[in-house]
């Protein structure tokens, strides 16, 4: 298929494990590379039990996600590159309509699928570049409206069922042309925690590359699994995951974008902050509980970039 899929690992060997496993059910004789971020637990003794035809890249530190994809990027010999997370699980084609898709499109410099939770329903997969277009969407609802959507219809009638071009898709699963990545450079590894897929996309659509979302290709997602899902990510996380968003528009918009952005993303957890101190006077359960101490958390990080 001429085409390689590049894991990528962390103290999850049994996920990693579960991952391979998904990849030599749905195709045949596709080479695997797991670059393992000097995990402390027994992901590299235990895929070398299971697995001994995968190829094993051990890193002397876990330096960042980022540094760990160029590795295996760098590593590979065929013309494509699949490359995940281990909390990812391939379903039947996958691989083989994304590697396809590449074929057909040789403009299309990374292409992803749709990502599933393990019970099946809507993942987010894709979605505006940071800036002031995805920060006005927030702020007004849509995006948590669009998300609402199509986590109601996605077992009834799919809202994306064709693939097209978007500003950025999800890092979780990237099928990359290993031209487009060599072209730009790869990876910025000065992204070592979240966005990192954002600004590889950015420069990718600088450079003249497509990117696109293919939902014909589908595949399970635990997302979270390394960092912890979104309501019970850490303090230092989540102070991660804005900087990283800081990061990339100091590094891609002007000045004035910046800051319009920076306060639209303020006002916008802020408002939800808001809502949900509301709703827990009435419903004071732990669902509840954590959504308004994850949206006091990450409004008071947007706080401090004002």
């Amino acid at each position: 298929m001429n085409v390689t899929v590049v894991i990528i690992s962390y103290n999850t060997s049994s996920l990693t494990l579960k991952c391979i496993s998904s990849i030599k059910k749905t195709t045949s004789n596709c080479p695997i590379i797991v670059v393992d971020n000097c995990s402390p637990d027994s992901t590299v003794s235990d895929i070398r039990t299971n697995f001994n035809d995968v190829n094993i890249i051990i890193t002397p530190e876990n330096r960042s996600y980022a540094n760990a994809v160029n590795i295996g990027m760098n590593a590979c010999m065929t013309d494509f590159a699949i490359v995940c997370n281990a909390d990812v699980e391939f379903r039947d084609s996958s691989i083989q309509i994304l590697t396809n898709y590449l074929k057909k499109h040789p403009k299309v410099g990374v292409v992803a699928p749709q990502q599933i939770y393990p019970n099946g329903s809507w993942q987010r997969s894709y979605g505006y570049l940071h800036g002031i277009k995805e920060a006005i969407s927030d702020v007004l609802f849509i995006t948590t409206f669009k998300h609402a959507l199509r986590t109601v219809f996605f077992n009834i009638s799919p809202i994306d069922r064709q693939p097209k071009y978007v500003d950025y898709v999800d890092g979780a699963i990237l099928a990359i042309r290993r031209d487009a990545h060599k072209s730009i450079e790869g990876f910025d590894e000065e992204f070592s925690f979240y966005s990192e897929e954002s600004d590889f996309c950015y420069r990718l659509k600088q450079a003249y590359w497509d990117v696109v979302f293919n939902p014909k290709a589908v595949v399970m997602h635990i997302r979270g699994a390394s960092s912890g899902s979104e309501l019970n990510q850490t303090a230092a996380t989540v102070r991660k995951l804005v900087y990283s968003k800081v990061q990339f528009v100091r590094k891609h918009r002007s000045t004035f974008g910046q800051k319009i952005y920076i306060a639209l993303e303020y006002l916008h957890f802020s408002m939800k902050k808001l809502i949900y101190s509301l709703i827990i006077l009435v419903h004071k359960t732990p669902s509840v509980r954590a959504k308004l101490t994850f949206f006091e958390r990450i409004s008071s990080y947007w706080k401090e970039y004002l």
